[in-house]
């Protein structure tokens, strides 16, 4: 799972002129047979259905104490793969029929196209839910709510081409980087489906920063039952408590943010694919062990997964650019508000918060820190970072990324210097995945 973030703008698809550029191991699926094939993905789909299960549910009969203040807003896991396990195999399996094959300039096509009308979605659904909160005419809007549904029908007709392109590319990544397979076929196969994610309510203990219970939630819950879930909680169990989008979720098939650009769904994918693949070693068998535990798997999917991305989106035929692929993330943002010309870093003031929050927890002053961190959202805010709110359980949800600005542990340092140490991004997701205890 990561958290959702907004992607660069700067093209619709960031695929340069010289198109898709795709090395014959990522045009086709090859290795094995279908039968063989779907039965390793078979095997994948209960496990990491198990696996997710365990993560989010204490038991198979009861709820928790997000489950139950969320109940008629819970997002089903049983439904997804009932609804897009099967669908992603049908689909591949009519599209290896000679009379069903998409040649690489229609891929090359679709692929522009799809990312360019998911640009164009997420500038209608700007513009919409402006004119809801304006409190525009119903006509209004309504002409908007027609643009959105037309653009998702386009999208919904080459969205499984796209995808299979997309986990071509992330598929030869892994073959190139050395990571093992299982008969020729990789294990677990890339399987991902672009879609609106689910949502995360997440709680933390109002005297420490630590994660405690969660709920996935429809991706449709509005704002205002978001607020009412996070008050309940407050007002009625003292606990802390934030509703956060997330860009991906380690079902299987993977859930995908949809509305972003390509070379941020193609890290986020490779992400996923990372949870599945630990999930089957010791690093990702142990992952619920401890928080320490927890916290390595998500950051080491978050520099792998940024790694590996990049790696499919140049394969793709995207220019990188000169980028720090094992940087922190937004370590240098500047300031879109600034009135002296100054650079706001974003990195060091999230991380200073943090500092002081734990300082102030530390010394029992639960609402000092809570009064601190407001003022500090509202500066962040005024800085154009659109933070909604700032409490205990966002610095428990964006702290187990090692790697983020909200995080005050050292793994994130310690997993960056591991892969330095590492001679290759497979060598160092095999040298990790052995490692069972922080």
């Amino acid at each position: 799972m990561v958290p959702k973030r907004q992607p660069d703008s700067s093209t619709a698809t960031g695929l340069s002129h010289h198109g898709l550029d795709l090395p014959p191991e990522a045009r086709e699926r090859g290795g094995p047979t279908l039968p063989r094939a779907a039965f390793a993905a078979g095997r994948t789909a209960l496990a990491i259905l198990l696996m997710v299960n365990i993560v989010f549910t204490a038991d198979g009969l009861s709820l928790n104490l997000a489950q139950r203040t969320a109940a008629p807003h819970l997002y089903s896991l049983v439904q997804w793969e009932a609804s897009n396990f099967l669908d992603k195999w049908l689909h591949w399996t009519g599209s290896v029929l000679p009379w069903n094959s998409v040649s690489e300039a229609e891929r090359e096509e679709m692929i522009g196209d799809y990312f360019a009308l998911s640009a164009a979605r997420a500038d209608i659904e700007a513009r919409l839910k402006g004119a809801v909160a304006g409190g525009s005419q119903a006509g209004d809007t309504g002409i908007l709510e027609a643009q959105l549904a037309a653009l998702d029908r386009s999208r919904s007709r080459i969205r499984p081409e796209v995808e299979e392109t997309l986990e071509s590319a992330i598929s030869s990544v892994i073959s190139a980087e050395g990571l093992p397979a299982l008969g020729g076929l990789i294990f677990p196969p890339v399987d991902f489906r672009l879609t609106q994610t689910p949502r995360l309510l997440v709680t933390s203990p109002r005297d420490r920063i630590e994660r405690g219970d969660e709920a996935l939630l429809r991706s449709g819950v509005t704002l205002t039952e978001s607020l009412a879930l996070e008050r309940a909680l407050l007002d009625e169990h003292n606990v802390s408590a934030l509703v956060v989008p997330i860009g991906g979720l380690a079902s299987y098939p993977a859930s995908v943010y949809d509305d972003a650009g390509l070379r941020w769904t193609l890290q986020i994918a490779a992400h996923e694919w990372l949870h599945h693949f630990l999930f089957f070693r010791p690093l990702g068998f142990w992952m619920m062990s401890s928080a320490e535990m927890q916290t390595i798997n998500e950051t080491v999917a978050n520099v792998a997964g940024r790694e590996m991305g990049d790696l499919a989106f140049a394969r793709l035929g995207g220019e990188l650019g000169d980028p720090e692929h094992l940087a922190l993330p937004m370590a240098h943002a500047t300031d879109p508000h600034s009135v002296d010309g100054g650079v706001f870093d974003f990195r060091n003031e999230m991380r200073s918060t943090r500092l002081h929050v734990d300082e102030l927890l530390a010394e029992g002053r639960i609402e000092a820190a809570e009064a601190y961190m407001e003022r500090r959202r509202q500066a962040f805010v005024q800085r154009g970072y659109d933070i909604r709110r700032l409490n205990q359980a966002y610095f428990a949800f964006y702290g187990t990324y090692a790697d983020s600005a909200a995080s005050a542990s050292p793994i994130g340092d310690q997993v960056i210097e591991y892969r330095n140490l590492s001679p290759s991004l497979g060598a160092f997701i095999l040298r990790i995945a052995s490692i069972g205890s922080h």
